[in-house]
């Protein structure tokens, strides 16, 4: 009987396995980062593994891509892992809300039999808990969400970059965001006779000099069924012009988001189905230093900040429709502060990604001792922050994996609270003309 025959080993053979071995690698690497499906993310979701990698005080850089690959959500990896990445992991820290926060809160409210909440005029959280088994516990979280503390209350100045790929800057925009809360909660407005408003907002543009002193002006109610009210003010017509409010889905001032994309979800409850996947950790820039800088091939996401490791509430919704662009959306909100940290939009056509965004956050408190960068055009006190126990938005990553292409937002927020009588001039839509703010 003829014996096999073993050839000895090499160094070529060696080498050969080897390289291919690592191509094998790499090639499944970068299958996985082209896989953003509405399967893929899902999947991911229910993987959730265990966390024994990742610890405060790591910066975590590409080579750490199987601990990173475990709290980025499975669509974001094309985009948040690459070469030079540097993400500070700090520890998981607690954020008391307000003192008088749910204080004012009326207990006469509920949910309708389309997860609509009615009855409820703010003042804290409407749903404390949020159980699992509960058929509406989605629409329960995204009303935490939609009724937060700090949400309004602030002067934003913002700079928005829209970039498309290999980091080409095609447009950038300085404006400044206004806004204020009406709904304090147990039957109290800020200005008597408005106690159907929910909150006001004023958007006005420094540049470019094609959008220069043109204003936006929106209110929203607390009636969820009610269409918001919007006016735009653009100098050459030299008056104000009643916006579209049910125009939810077409994209924001040429930006890479539609108006529902707003803070993750911002359109109507009852124009969507609901359910509750559960919760998924995830990094999160809740509570940054400072505004980041962008890096990755493209320079769409954050780089060089700071990261928690956050319990999220995970909600998918879909659209009642079949003409809405997207086929279904997956939220990330934080269990405890009720802020969205991940957005994830798929094509109804094909159900592949289409948008997504990432929201960077700071503490009021941190203001104590950490001092974000101005605005290149305004200077802003931002000790006036410490003492309010609420989450300011520093900006945002907003991207369209069709396109391709990236709105990135930097933005330099100030709380204030408005008396009734300046509340009531400053929204006044007589004066959007008059330059008198």
């Amino acid at each position: 009987m003829p014996t096999s025959r073993r050839f000895p080993s090499s160094p070529v053979s060696g080498f050969i396995v080897g390289s291919i071995a690592a191509i094998w690698a790499l090639s499944t690497s970068v299958l996985a980062d082209g896989d953003q499906s509405y399967t893929a993310l899902r999947d991911w979701i229910d993987a959730a593994p265990a966390l024994d990698n990742i610890t405060p005080g790591q910066h975590l850089s590409a080579a750490d891509r199987e601990a990173l690959e475990t709290v980025i959500p499975r669509s974001a990896w094309k985009y948040y892992i690459f070469d030079d990445m540097d993400m500070e992991i700090a520890a998981t820290a607690h954020y008391p809300a307000p003192p008088d926060w749910g204080k004012n809160l009326s207990g006469d409210y509920q949910l309708d039999d389309q997860g609509v909440l009615i009855n409820f005029q703010g003042g804290g959280f409407p749903f404390e808990e949020i159980n699992a088994d509960d058929p509406m516990a989605g629409q329960k979280v995204i009303w935490n969400m939609l009724w937060r503390p700090g949400e309004n209350d602030f002067v934003m100045p913002m700079v928005t970059w829209m970039r498309s790929e290999n980091g080409v800057l095609d447009r950038k925009l300085e404006y400044t965001s206004v806004n204020s809360t009406y709904s304090l909660g147990d039957d109290q407005c800020l200005v008597a006779g408005y106690e159907e408003v929910k909150d006001k907002r004023v958007m006005e543009f420094r540049s470019p000099r094609d959008m220069a002193g043109a204003k936006d002006l929106s209110i929203s109610y607390v009636d969820h069924y009610k269409e918001n009210s919007g006016w735009m003010y653009v100098p050459a017509q030299r008056k104000p012009r009643r916006t579209l409010a049910s125009e939810r889905t077409s994209e924001l001032m040429g930006m890479d988001m539609i108006r529902e994309d707003m803070n993750g979800f911002g359109g109507k409850v009852h124009e969507n189905n609901w359910t509750y996947l559960g919760k998924r950790k995830v990094v999160a820039t809740i509570n940054i230093a400072d505004n980041p800088e962008f890096g990755g091939p493209h320079l769409w996401v954050p780089n060089k900040a700071r990261w928690e490791v956050r319990d999220t509430h995970v909600v998918l919704i879909q659209p009642k429709t079949n003409n809405h662009p997207y086929s279904s959306r997956i939220v990330f909100v934080d269990a405890e502060t009720w802020w969205t940290h991940w957005m994830f939009a798929f094509d109804q056509r094909d159900d592949e990604l289409l948008r997504m965004n990432q929201h960077f956050l700071k503490y009021s408190e941190s203001y104590a001792h950490e001092t974000p960068q101005q605005a290149p055009y305004i200077e802003q006190d931002y000790a006036k922050n410490v003492g309010h126990k609420v989450f300011l938005h520093l900006g945002e990553s907003d991207i369209n994996a069709k396109k391709p292409h990236a709105t990135l937002t930097h933005c330099y927020v100030t709380k204030r609270v408005f008396s009734p009588a300046r509340a009531k001039q400053f929204y006044s839509l007589r004066n959007m003309n008059s330059g008198r703010r």
